[in-house]
This record gives structure tokens, C-alpha cells and sequence, in this order.
């Protein structure tokens, strides 16, 4: 029991380089074809799904709306597989990262995120950061910020951009006028309002300033617990922590129908950025969800469709 302790702290604190990275033995992706769009990928942090919430919000009875699940547990593992297309956490290679494919064919790339630089600690070696054109740690833990940053991109280039909320992380206090003394359930609520104003303002920026066509992708990296049976936080394999929100707005064809978890929404992108002829998933029955370790050794649960 001391040795798997002190091997679980080993890989809670191992940051990875991208040279210790795995590569897979694919080739390098090569775009098929020009493409003229913007993409907007706006990842949101511990929001739980429709059916888990109590209250409605406007994004989720608004826009074309769908429950998936994600593809771990924990940010830390979420976000590199998502950005890499990694059908698992030790399968992740960076010739897949969006942000190069992006770069590749053409795209101004930009990557900005309201949390701060110790929260981007293990995600950011899988970025891929020398292909992103606009860096930023915003640090304010203020989602406000991210629609005065997005204000500041011209949506007349091809742009690939991915913004990162601070969203309902806990403790839940990241909207404006907070009480700490409010129970977790009110706190998480107003963070949700918070959440759903700033997405409305997103949205509605890019559907009046892109002149090219667009898709713009919001989810969840997890969902979480607030309460239910003592139970607070993320990091377990249960349905209000797979399965997340999905929202969509284009004037492109969006596939709702088909995407059932993060890694459909990497290939949905692959295939607006030109590297593929059409969008086509794999035929499955089972979709895989990992845990809170990049390193795979808390597991993996099966989901059947």
C-alpha cells in the first residue's frame, strides 16, 4: 500500500515535457484541402449536464444542445486528449494537435484562458504552444475577459481559437457579488448564470462578426458533484461527472446526431480544417471514459452506448 502511495504522488506531480511525450506510429496529417471558416472551441470547467441541473439556463434551451461524455475525469487528462484527438491518455501525439493541423493549413491560431498558470500546470506541455499564434494566461478567473480577448481577434482571417472558462470551479465563487456563506448549491447556480451570460455574449460576437462560415463548439471537460449524497467535486466514475453539456451554433452543418463524446468533437474539427473529405466516425458500442491520471493507472470504465 506505501509503494502504490508513493508511485500515485510520483504521477500526481510528473509534468511531462513534450520530448517524454508518447508518439503514436501514424504519419503526419497532411490537409486535404483549403478550407475558409472560423472555429470557436470554448471549453467550459465542472459544468454538469442538462439533466443533472435543477434550474434551466438559456444556452442549453437556445442553441442545438446535446449530453455526451467526456473523455476523463479530471481537467488534466480532459483537455490534452481532447486538443490531441488521444483515444487514451498514453496514446497522445502532438502531430495530432489541433493547433498544428491548424497552423498547417493556413489558420491563425489563438489559445487564451481565464484560469490561472498553476491551474494550466499539466495541460499546457500538451498544447503544443509554439503553433499558437496568441498565448494567453489571463489569470482574472473572470470569463468576462475572455469576450473583450475574442473582441480583439479579426474573424475576417481563418482562425482556429479555443477559449477556457473558469466556469463552476470551485469553489464556485467566479461571478460577480459573491457570498461565500451561500450554500454550494446557490453559489453553483450563479455560477452557472454567470456562465450562461458570458456563452450568450460569445455567441452572439461571433455569429455578427464572422463574415466566413463558422462553428462554435461549448463543452464541459467535466461535470461535477455538488452535493448529492455528501458527495462534492469530480474525479469519480459517475454519470454526473462523464456526462457534459455540448452546445452548438453554426451556419455549417454540425453533426449534432453523430457526436456522442469529446473525441467526436476533436474529429469534428479535424474535418473543418480540412483533413478529411467528410465527417465520419467509427461505428462503436462502448465509449471509454479515464480518471484523473495522465498516466492511466486509476483506470478506465466502459460506457455503453
Amino acid at each position: 500500500s506505501l509503494s502504490l502511495i508513493k508511485e500515485s504522488v510520483k504521477s500526481i506531480f510528473l509534468k511531462k515535457e513534450k520530448g517524454d511525450i508518447q508518439k503514436s506510429d501514424d504519419k503526419n496529417r497532411v490537409p486535404l484541402h483549403k478550407i475558409d471558416n472560423n472555429i470557436i472551441l470554448v471549453i467550459g470547467e465542472s459544468m454538469r449536464s442538462r439533466e443533472n441541473l435543477k434550474e434551466k439556463y438559456e444556452i442549453f434551451e437556445n442553441y442545438v444542445y446535446k449530453t455526451i461524455v467526456s473523455g476523463a475525469t479530471n481537467t488534466d487528462v480532459a483537455v490534452p486528449m481532447l486538443i490531441n484527438g488521444g483515444i487514451s491518455p498514453q496514446k497522445i501525439n502532438l502531430e495530432h494537435n489541433l493547433f498544428l493541423l491548424a497552423k498547417k493549413n493556413g489558420y491563425k491560431t489563438s489559445f487564451i484562458t481565464a484560469q490561472n498558470e498553476k491551474s494550466l500546470k499539466y495541460i499546457e506541455p500538451y498544447l503544443y504552444r509554439e503553433y499558437i499564434d496568441d498565448f494567453k494566461i489571463l489569470g482574472s478567473r473572470d470569463d468576462k475577459d475572455l469576450i473583450y480577448n475574442l473582441q480583439n481577434i479579426s474573424l475576417e482571417d481563418n482562425n482556429l481559437i479555443v477559449l477556457q472558462m473558469q466556469g463552476e470551479h470551485s469553489p464556485y465563487i467566479y461571478y460577480e457579488n459573491y457570498d461565500r456563506d451561500n450554500p454550494i448549491e446557490l453559489r453553483y447556480h450563479k455560477s452557472m448564470s454567470y456562465s450562461n451570460a458570458v456563452l450568450k455574449q460569445l455567441i452572439k460576437h461571433v455569429s455578427n462578426q464572422s463574415k466566413k462560415p463558422f462553428i462554435f463548439i461549448f463543452l464541459s471537460d467535466h461535470g461535477e458533484f455538488i452535493g448529492e449524497n455528501g458527495k462534492i467535486g469530480h474525479n469519480r466514475f459517475e454519470k454526473e461527472i462523464y456526462s457534459v453539456p455540448l452546445v452548438l451554433h453554426s451556419n455549417l452543418e454540425t453533426h449534432v446526431e453523430k457526436l456522442k463524446n469529446h473525441n467526436d468533437i476533436y474529429e469534428l474539427i479535424y474535418y473543418y480544417l480540412g483533413y478529411a473529405k467528410e465527417f465520419k466516425l467509427q461505428e462503436r458500442d462502448k465509449i471509454r471514459v479515464y480518471g484523473t491520471m495522465i498516466t492511466e493507472e486509476d483506470g478506465y470504465i466502459d460506457i455503453d452506448m
